[in-house]
């Protein structure tokens, strides 16, 4: 918590901010991921089931705090409906992961979203025949710009306590995401 403790100091614009304070979670977060093959059946049900143990609990929280958020388009269905599909169990969100402070939303939000670039990628890998509609779900045209424009206003009018807020949500979310995978490292 350190390292989120600092986001506020740096004169530098916040997204910038955020980005390098949280890029360790990100990695870390990629590393327990590489470990599913997309391509076997198995893996990719596993893997499936770990974003579904992190997403479902995001997007229920930002669903309890739509009005601090610009317009989001949720995923919960489309993965739930591909662990179905793959007759996988669906895990259940989980209700107190995230304080409720000025700022969080934001945080958790911006791992989510990004993470549907990633999704681009990683669809391209999964077997034929597998559903893949969560990892389908693309971003819509202009919807990660006008996201980040957002989130860069936002931060740069923000005071320090909110700016951590913000960088506290997404390293907390991609926490979540690195421990659905069963990884404590």
């Amino acid at each position: 918590m350190d390292t989120v403790e600092r986001i506020g100091s740096q004169n530098g614009s916040g997204l910038a901010d955020l980005r390098r304070v949280s890029r360790q979670a990100h990695e870390t977060v990629d590393e327990a991921f590489s470990r599913f093959d997309l391509a076997d059946r198995e893996s990719y049900g596993a893997f499936l089931t770990a974003h579904a143990g992190a997403l479902l609990t995001a997007e229920a929280y930002l669903a309890r705090h739509a009005d601090a958020v610009p317009a989001w388009r949720s995923r919960s269905e489309l993965l739930k409906d591909d662990l179905r599909h793959m007759e996988l169990e669906i895990p259940s969100a989980r209700q107190d992961v995230f304080p409720e402070r000025d700022g969080t939303v934001l945080g958790v939000l911006y791992v989510l979203e990004g993470s549907r670039l990633g999704g681009r990628v990683l669809s391209a890998r999964v077997a034929q025949g597998l559903p893949r509609a969560y990892l389908s779900a693309f971003h819509q045209k202009g919807e990660w710009p006008e996201f980040l424009a957002h989130l860069e206003r936002s931060l740069n009018e923000s005071d320090a306590a909110r700016r951590q807020a913000v960088t506290a949500g997404a390293i907390m979310t991609f926490d979540l995401f690195r421990t659905s995978t069963g990884s404590q490292d």
